[in-house]
């Protein structure tokens, strides 16, 4: 246990030092490799009290099998002085690299301009490489560069430093690409209800840019070899997840095998919250457990033990450093490493020990670690498992024979149905019960909320867990060696379970007392409610008894069969009903896209053809909200519509082919040779997708009686008096008929063109109009609705500066049934050509005046 003392010590001292730091007592003046030197004369006291041992005499022996309980040892002068040591040195390392360390001319942060006056702040030039794995989220991608020089006022110097800064999702960039960056350095900043720059600093980084404008070099990738070599295997590991799952199961599945969460969607991500499930998102403990036993046993078995040691610490540091590397990640591997070291070894390993040197080892690399809400949250996960499960599992072993059944639960099926019921309560509930213990005092102090639900849905969602991380997992590596044919089964049965995860969680959301508020809940209760949960602890002397489940007994081939073949059966049955529920039904189901402020729409015809009109601007929005709407086993549309060249219209689409096959694409024949189109086009021919365009009276047959009418923008020559450049009056309008439904489908065209299309006599009639230009005041003209007369308008609108929908567009449509995305999220329309049924995703009341 001296370990574990030392280490508590040390982290005191960094604390210690974080505080002297805020008061002024310690600052820049301390060499940065001070406290090195305490921390290598750590063994000075033991090796003085070894030499010259006290005078005492030889303590006596307490057997624990004669029922004796040894007394616990006292702290001897070596102890205590190595303890002084330890607090010394976490003082020093944090004075080595606080959050706000003191910047030289050789440091990149020098030269930041306040966040006050960013606006006015000098442009400056740097190079650099990548130096993260770029992640897009909400239309931007997030990059770090360790900047190698700086350019400022005509003068370069070399400095070292990483900066922080967010771009559009195109192109995207990889690890090591080397660049030159414009723009202004500025610190990061500080917002009310959350320290930004702390953030960054312990991350490392000081600096971030604004209004960034990137250019890629020529030359070789720059940065680590072993970290070029991961990023492109988790390059290739989220593209197999994305192309063979549907979302939002991509985006969770990419969250917890592969540590990538920019994908998952605020909304759901905020119902885990929520929910207090969060904890199965990211990569945790339970994750490096089964690598490291998956590692142990196979380089076990093919080395011998012993020389299968180092290639499965190899294999745990490589997983955790492709997984990302974050500080939860890095303790949960060094704790697995312990224990691989322990078992090869065949040493008792002490799992608070472990505990204890794994936070050591990563405060001695980054103090700031210590800081780290994920760090905090994970290491008190796991001590709530060491000191709270086993005492849990044994109370739960001694009420079990009288709560089961009234004690009747006995013989066959029922004892074995008994046997799954308690290991369900077990993993699902103790368990959680156990982490939240430590866990949820720091959330309710970081985050002001206290999840109710939290025991229920853990234990509705625990339990499928393993298969995700297990198959998935296998799925993913079958996948990365180019075996599709086997890795799509495997993860369409980890995706069941991932839709049932997702089920329990939004349900459990819903609940009205899912969750609590907590107000004024502060470090003095934090640190009270942690005195109380320990003296508790201790007090009780709870004994820590490993988990014990029955075994199941009869023949072996019956033991086979209740283990495979009836999950199994299981599983395909439902991947069948999956499939069957979702074949073409006969109706033509039209998808209004909840994809922010943008157009986006879904045209499912009643045998099953799929054709997307426009995208918004955001590809992951866009790939969730298909994922809600299309098969989770359909990778593919036929036919890709932009109606032109604005990024909240098109720039979703760029992202498709990464994920579907595509068999046509279309544009307006206008503007087809439009610059902002390039890139739009290269993406959909790199898909190998046929890119053609059409103009007014051109109609496409999309079968099953389904046909698309273009009714604008005419030939180039007939185009009325607008400016050439307009894309919005050159935007395609489309009337989708079925039967006797018709629905017009206007993008972003504004008055001029209703005004030409009005002129041209063209068939305006329909029952649903979905509103130009996201309701704008330059569109939706009082005569354009007149001659529409539709029964349903639908508004693409999401949160914008613009005030759109105008008022005026408003009181147009006013007396018909209104329907807009950022109020009632996803619509669908269901219709079998003579009537029609329309559903929402939210059941919110309608804005004032519709």
């Amino acid at each position: 246990m001296t370990i574990l003392y030392i280490s508590l010590a040390y982290l005191i001292g960094i604390s210690a030092g974080r505080l002297l730091w805020d008061v002024g007592l310690i600052n820049c003046g301390f060499p940065v490799w001070l406290w090195l030197l305490l921390l290598l004369a750590l063994p000075t006291p033991f090796a003085w009290e070894r030499r010259w041992p006290p005078p005492t005499p030889a303590p006596l022996r307490w057997p624990r099998s004669a029922g004796f309980t040894p007394p616990a040892p006292e702290f001897g002068t070596a102890l205590w002085a190595a303890l002084l040591l330890a607090v010394c040195a976490g003082l020093l390392r944090f004075a080595g690299q606080p959050l706000t360390p003191c910047f030289t001319p050789d440091d990149l942060a020098y030269y930041n301009t306040p966040d006050s006056i960013a606006d006015d702040g000098p442009q400056v030039s740097l190079t650099g490489f990548v130096n993260n794995y770029p992640t897009a989220k909400n239309s931007r991608q997030q990059i770090y560069v360790q900047v190698e020089s700086i350019r400022r006022d005509g003068v370069e110097r070399s400095v070292t430093g990483q900066v922080r800064m967010t771009v559009g999702t195109q192109p995207r960039y990889v690890y090591g690409q080397p660049l030159q960056i414009s723009g202004v350095l500025t610190e990061p900043p500080v917002f009310d209800s959350f320290d930004y720059r702390a953030y960054l600093a312990r991350k490392g980084i000081h600096s971030q840019m604004q209004r960034p404008r990137l250019e890629v070099l020529d030359g070789p990738r720059q940065g680590s070899p072993i970290f070029r070599f991961l990023y492109a295997l988790r390059a290739r590991g989220e593209s197999v997840v994305n192309r063979l799952l549907p979302e939002p199961y991509a985006a969770l599945s990419n969250g917890m095998l592969l540590g990538i969460e920019a994908g998952i969607p605020d909304d759901l991500y905020e119902q885990f919250n929520l929910t207090g499930t969060s904890h199965v998102i990211v990569i945790s403990g339970s994750n490096v457990a089964i690598v490291s036993g998956v590692l142990m046993a196979f380089f076990a078995r093919l080395l011998g033990r012993r020389r299968g040691l180092w290639p499965t610490l190899a294999g745990i540091g490589l997983y955790a450093l492709l997984v990302g590397g974050d500080p939860a990640v890095m303790r949960a591997a060094l704790m697995g490493s312990l224990f691989v070291v322990a078992t090869v070894l065949k040493r008792q390993s002490t799992a608070l020990l472990s505990l204890g040197a794994a936070c050591w080892a990563m405060t001695l690399l980054n103090p700031l670690t210590l800081w780290d809400v994920g760090f905090e949250l994970s290491s008190s996960a796991t001590a709530g498992l060491i000191l709270f499960s086993p005492g849990l599992t044994s109370a739960l072993g001694a009420l079990w024979p009288r709560v089961a059944w009234g004690g009747h639960l006995t013989g066959g099926l029922m004892e074995r149905g008994g046997s799954v019921l308690r290991g369900l309560l077990q993993d699902g509930l103790l368990v959680t019960l156990a982490a939240n213990l430590t866990t949820l005092p720091l959330v309710v102090y970081y985050f002001g909320r206290l999840s109710l639900v939290s025991l229920l849905t853990n234990l509705l969602i625990v339990p499928v867990q393993p298969y995700i991380m297990l198959l998935g997992g296998l799925g993913l590596l079958v996948g990365m060696a180019g075996i599709t044919l086997l890795a799509q089964p495997l993860l369409w049965i980890a995706y069941l379970c991932l839709v049932w995860t997702v089920a329990m969680v939004r349900w459990s959301a819903t609940l009205p007392w899912a969750s609590l508020e907590v107000m004024g809940y502060g470090a003095g209760g934090l640190a009270a409610t942690y005195g109380l949960l320990f003296a508790w602890h201790w007090r009780k002397e709870l004994a820590m008894v490993a988990a014990w489940r029955p075994r199941i007994s009869g023949p072996l081939i019956w033991r086979w069969a209740g283990t495979i073949g009836l999950p199994g059966l299981v599983v395909g049955a439902l991947l069948l009903w999956q499939v069957l529920l979702s074949r073409p039904d006969g109706y033509l189901h039209l998808y209004f896209l909840d994809i922010g402020q943008g157009d986006g729409i879904l045209v499912q015809t009643p045998s099953g053809r799929q054709m997307l009109i426009d995208g918004g601007s955001d590809p992951q929005r866009l790939f969730a909200q298909l994922g809600g709407a299309m098969p989770f086993w359909d990778r593919s549309l036929d036919l890709v519509v932009a109606t032109h060249p604005d990024w909240d219209h098109m720039g979703g689409q760029i992202g498709l082919p990464e994920r579907f096959a595509i068999g046509e694409a279309l544009i307006s024949e206008n503007l087809r040779g439009h610059e902002d189109f390039a890139e739009w086009q290269e993406a959909m021919q790199d898909a190998g997708a046929g890119v053609a365009g059409q103009e007014q009276d051109g109609w496409i047959d999309l079968g099953d009686g389904v046909a698309l009418w273009v009714l604008w923008p005419p030939p180039e020559e007939a185009m009325p008096a607008v400016e050439d450049d307009d894309k919005n009056e050159r935007s395609l309008v489309l009337r989708l008929v079925y039967g006797e439904l018709s629905v017009l489908l206007t993008g972003d065209a504004g008055l001029p063109a209703e005004q030409a299309m009005l002129k041209s006599g063209q068939p305006l009639v329909a029952h649903i109009l979905k509103v130009g230009h996201h309701g704008s005041r330059n569109s939706t003209g009082p005569d354009f609705v007149q001659a529409a007369q539709p029964e349903v308008a639908i508004i693409q609108v999401g949160e914008n500066r613009y005030g759109h929908p105008a008022p005026s567009v408003l009181e147009t449509l006013a007396g018909r049934l209104v329907l807009r995305n950022d109020v009632h999220g996803r619509i669908h329309v269901r219709s079998d050509g003579a009537r029609m049924w329309i559903e929402t995703e939210r059941r919110n009341p309608l804005p004032d005046g519709n």
